[in-house]
């Protein structure tokens, strides 16, 4: 009972809850049992009022207490989340000293010393003093920089050019601790799993400068007796095993693993991947790739009621990793008074686990409007492989056909320019490259995405026309910079297509290019930035209802810029600012719309959801702006 009591004092004591009192009794409640009672009054939690630094001249306290340390002043509006309280984190509070002592020699301090924190509280209010003891000392400079090997030459001439710590600049350990990373990167490479890498700092402190030996010590090559698969509960081993680049009896590389565990996060199957190195001899190791899996399905149901479209109801359901195959599926349908939507697509990017994918869709749609009615059907095809880690090609087969019944005496005369009677028919022919190596499916921190496509209608049905698009993504964190996970997101989408613009049957409206929405332009509706059709003087040409007739571009350019940032770490959901930049035209880019705003995107159970609030900023009289719109499905 003793001991017990002594653990729950213990545990207040770490929780910072000063003046607990614990009773304790013991009440029989038969001939061989008994109640322990224990009664609590939590004490108070002791909050720090002044830090005195003494002996610091170089850095003011409040750089200091961003060392950081556990143990600060409380900020102002400490009250707030994210703020410091001020409360004592007093199990933390022997590692400030330390803490300090590194902050000296990130910047050059090598002769820095600081004493244990001293602490004088007042248990009356419950607030506490801290004093440290420091010498400074004068900051220290790099002269020189060599390496020593114990057993094989590495030759490292390229790194040393590229080490943080150079020669001449001042001394700053963290700089040393990632040098000393990138050598155990480097020798890794070399199958050298266990090398130590042991700094030897030799300091002239008459001429204030200091010269880094890096001793390394390398150890046996060491090979991989087994990969081990762990927390998979649904994705099937072989599908994690894929995609790992080191097969058992392989000479250990620490760039492949690198590699590996990237290549697993660009799946989306999982929340979290790491490789864990299991040594079970000198020259031999186990490595235990443990996945953390991540919802990768929705299944959707909703329904609604319009006045023109009457009841509405749709339902969808979509999985990446139907039952843990690593294949694809997404089904949708959507029935209302008026219209008629299904969608079926199947996919599987590793076929019998080749380098080979493939992928096939189907829809159909009809709609029942006003002054016609339209049936739209049609599938696809496409055939891909993998080359190398990052490149893909692919070549796609499409064919599609549309229906269109008009009444002409519910048209006006613009609207009959633009619609005909009969039956189009497209077939496509689309080959494509794509390049990616970023580190992640939602959220990459590094790495850039590129992609370009040409497709070419004409190959008989009547359309005919061609279409060139291109992507490209840049992400780059800058959480090693600045200690918080900040990521720099830059996209662009570019196309060009030929075709005559005044023959609508082989170049339709619907083949045409558009910018607007969350995929290019967000502020602006979907596809409602294009070229106007114009009458013979040049303006814009209005349809019955009063809106202008769009007759979409050629050409097109669109910019993303974006931040993001995290907002609750812990429930994957992230805050993003963005600028939208979009241009379109005929023969020019000469319609240029620009948005900015702000958007939510989280990683939620039922899938990921994005959020956007966008505000245009140089709209005009015709344009269809949106101030708020959402999705869900597939990535940021």
């Amino acid at each position: 009972m003793a001991e017990a009591k002594a653990r729950m004092m213990e545990d207040a004591r770490v929780n910072g809850k000063f003046g607990t009192i614990i009773e304790d009794r013991v009440e029989f409640t038969g001939e061989e049992s008994a109640e322990l009672i224990f009664t609590v009054s939590k004490g108070e939690k002791i909050r720090v009022e002044k830090i005195y630094f003494e002996g610091a001249q170089t850095f003011k306290p409040s750089e200091l207490e961003a060392a950081p340390l556990a143990n600060c002043e409380a900020d102002s509006f400490g009250w707030l989340p994210g703020r410091n309280t001020g409360e004592m984190n007093l199990p933390q509070l022997e590692y400030d000293a330390p803490r300090l002592k590194d902050f000296y020699l990130q910047h050059g301090y090598l002769d820095a010393n600081v004493s244990d924190a001293f602490t004088k509280t007042d248990f009356n209010s419950y607030l506490a003093k801290i004093y440290y003891q420091i010498e400074e000392g004068k900051p220290y400079r790099v002269n020189n920089i060599s390496v020593e090997f114990r057993g094989e030459e590495i030759d490292l001439t390229a790194m040393r050019e590229e080490f943080k710590l150079q020669s001449g600049k001042i001394f700053d350990v963290e700089k040393m601790r990632r040098d000393i990373t990138a050598i155990k990167d480097a020798v890794g490479e070399k199958g050298y799993a266990f090398a130590r890498v042991i700094p030897d700092i030799d300091k002239d402190s008459g001429r204030q400068v200091a010269d880094i030996t890096y001793r390394i010590e390398l150890g046996e090559k060491v090979y991989i007796r087994d990969v081990i698969i762990s927390g998979n509960a649904r994705t099937l081993d072989r599908v994690i095993r894929r995609e790992v680049f080191l097969a058992p009896g392989d000479l250990y590389n620490l760039v492949e693993i690198k590699e590996s565990r990237r290549a697993l996060k660009r799946l989306g199957y999982f929340e979290d991947v790491t490789l864990e190195e299991e040594r079970v001899a000198e020259n031999r190791m186990d490595l235990v790739v443990k996945a953390k899996e991540s919802p990768t399905g929705s299944l959707q149901a909703g329904g609604g009621y319009s006045s023109y479209s009457g009841i509405i109801f749709n339902a969808s359901i979509s999985d990446r990793n139907i039952f843990g195959s690593g294949k694809g599926l997404s089904f949708s349908i959507e029935r209302s008074d008026v219209s008629k939507d299904f969608s079926l697509t199947l996919s599987d990017p590793r076929l019998n686990d080749s380098r080979y994918s493939v992928s096939t869709s189907l829809y159909n749609t009809t709609y029942e409007g006003l002054d016609y009615d339209k049936e739209s059907q049609g599938g696809s095809l496409t055939i891909g492989r993998t080359f190398g880690r990052y490149w893909r090609g692919s070549l796609r087969a499409g064919i599609g056909e549309n229906t269109y019944d008009y009444d002409e005496n519910e048209l006006d005369a613009v609207e009959q320019l633009f619609y005909k009677d009969g039956t189009t028919e497209r077939i496509s022919l689309t080959p494509a490259a794509s390049f990616n190596n970023t580190d992640d499916y939602y959220v990459p921190r590094s790495g850039m995405i590129f992609g370009t496509s040409l497709e070419h209608a004409g190959l008989g049905g009547d359309e005919e026309n061609t279409e060139l698009n291109a992507n490209f993504a840049y992400f780059y964190g800058l959480e090693d910079l600045i200690g918080w996970d900040l990521v720099l997101r830059y996209r662009f989408k570019g196309g060009v297509s030929w075709g005559d613009l005044d023959d609508l049957e082989s170049y339709p409206l619907g083949s045409r290019l558009y910018l607007g929405g969350l995929s290019t332009t967000r502020g602006f509706v979907s596809n409602s930035i294009a070229p106007y059709y114009r009458d013979g003087n040049g303006n814009v040409v209005y349809d019955s209802s009063g809106d202008p007739k769009r007759i979409g571009g050629n050409r097109m350019i669109s910019n993303n810029f974006e931040l993001g940032f995290p907002l609750i770490p812990s429930a994957r959901m992230r805050g993003l600012l963005f600028y939208d930049y979009g241009m379109i035209g005929e023969d020019s880019l000469d319609i240029r719309r620009r948005s900015v705003g702000v958007a939510m995107e989280w990683i939620s159970p039922m899938g990921p959801l994005q959020f956007v609030w966008a505000r245009p900023l140089n709209e005009e009289a015709d344009d269809e702006t949106s101030a708020f719109e959402f999705t869900m499905g597939g990535k940021f």
